[in-house]
């Protein structure tokens, strides 16, 4: 693991949180989780890892009537985009190797 998948993981774990204390504070469920497929191979793993931060930033951006849900919305939309950007670096790292 290269310093930008270090970096899109640690964004990740931080929106997550950040959706998380959401989720509570409407109510919702967190036991919804899918499967990880170690197997992948690295460029396969960070396309779909690119693929889920596109669906989690178009799921999360939308419209919030509570202030302080919607800090935390922008909070894990932050995330998600810096989470993006590590990704897209990781893949070009390994388009060059």
């Amino acid at each position: 693991m290269d310093a930008d998948e270090q970096r899109a993981i640690d964004e990740i774990d931080a929106a997550i949180r950040e959706v998380k204390e959401a989720a509570i504070d409407d109510g919702k469920p967190l036991s919804d989780h899918p499967p990880v497929d170690a197997r992948w191979k690295r460029a396969d793993r960070l396309h779909r890892a690119m693929e889920l931060l596109d669906k989690a930033h178009k799921d999360i951006d939308e419209h919030e009537s509570d202030a302080w849900a919607r800090g935390l919305k922008h909070r894990a939309l932050h995330h998600i985009d810096e989470a993006q950007k590590a990704v897209h670096d990781a893949a070009k790292v390994e388009r060059h190797e």
